[in-house]
């Protein structure tokens, strides 16, 4: 008999209900048959790709807290991935009703599913019913969370890479990034492999320029540490030319715009911490525009 034959004997919510009771008996008692409806069985994975299982049921509890779906392959012969088979089915029929139904997705009922293999062949079935048994040596049905390092963690060990990478989601001021490319640096310089640096040095890039830190000499830089370098020479240029449009507000507001332009000018010529604050304490000193260009000017401005 093929499946076609097989499909149209269970196609009726009576012959599923039989299923239930003798083959699924955990849940015989909890279910509400009335509910019982078939899914379509036509469904697509990440990659747009289709799966097809043979059958799909769902049902709710009685007291309406549960959904259960029941997952149907008509089999000929033991199959040894089945497992496999029947998991990804599983998945995809789970996901796709979280998607539809927004109760679901919200948690506000619970989801269950229940694979039944009905094998119509003479061989004895020997394949195994769970993916533990496949895969012996790993879990491919759970998962292991890795997240940033707690705050108050030290990073010492090049094992710890992966970790203060995930954690740099999180940045958000340039204070921040150079905090956290100090921890990385080290890091990547101890793991000791020239390509993997450079690698990473592309990558923190990148990062910088999607969280709006970039600029020419860091697009140039190839190695870590140039990175970390000219970014912080960036945040040094950033907080210079605050500085200065702070120091030209304060010099047009009480020498004039004549003053102010010149002075600018001078700076920007020559930018350094030194000559801000020679201008600023000028500012402070002087009350006069020309006390406060002499000034500024026989100290090399």
């Amino acid at each position: 008999m093929d499946d076609a034959a097989f499909k149209k004997l269970f196609s009726d919510s009576r012959m599923i209900g039989l299923l239930i009771r003798r083959h699924v008996p955990e849940w015989a008692d909890r279910i509400d048959y009335r509910t019982l409806e078939p899914l379509p069985t036509e469904l697509i994975d990440e990659h747009l790709r289709r799966r097809y299982p043979d059958m799909i049921w769902r049902v709710r509890t009685t007291d309406g807290s549960t959904d259960l779906i029941l997952l149907l392959e008509f089999q000929g012969r033991p199959e040894r991935h089945m497992a496999l088979r029947t998991t990804i089915y599983s998945c995809l029929a789970a996901q796709s009703l979280i998607q539809r139904d927004k109760a679901l997705g919200r948690g506000d009922r619970e989801l269950a599913v229940v694979a039944l293999v009905l094998h119509h062949g003479d061989r004895r079935w020997n394949a195994a019913t769970r993916l533990s048994d496949l895969f012996r040596d790993s879990a491919p049905d759970t998962y292991r969370a890795v997240g940033r390092l707690l705050p108050d963690a030290q990073a010492t060990d090049p094992l710890d890479l992966p970790q203060i990478v995930i954690g740099l989601s999180g940045v958000r001021t340039a204070g921040q990034m150079r905090a956290a490319l100090k921890v990385l640096l080290p890091l990547v310089e101890a793991f000791g492999d020239e390509d993997f640096d450079r690698f990473m040095a592309r990558s923190v890039k990148a990062m910088l320029r999607s969280k709006g830190f970039s600029s020419q000499q860091l697009e140039e830089a190839m190695t870590m540490s140039t990175v970390v370098t000219e970014f912080q020479r960036s945040l040094d240029d950033i907080r210079q030319e605050g500085q200065v449009a702070v120091l030209v507000q304060q010099i047009l507001r009480k020498f004039g715009q004549e003053t102010a332009e010149e002075v600018q000018r001078s700076i920007l010529e020559s930018p350094g911490r030194d000559r801000i604050a020679l201008v600023a304490a000028a500012i402070l000193d002087c009350d006069t525009r020309e006390q406060f260009l002499e000034r500024v000017r026989e100290r090399g401005m």
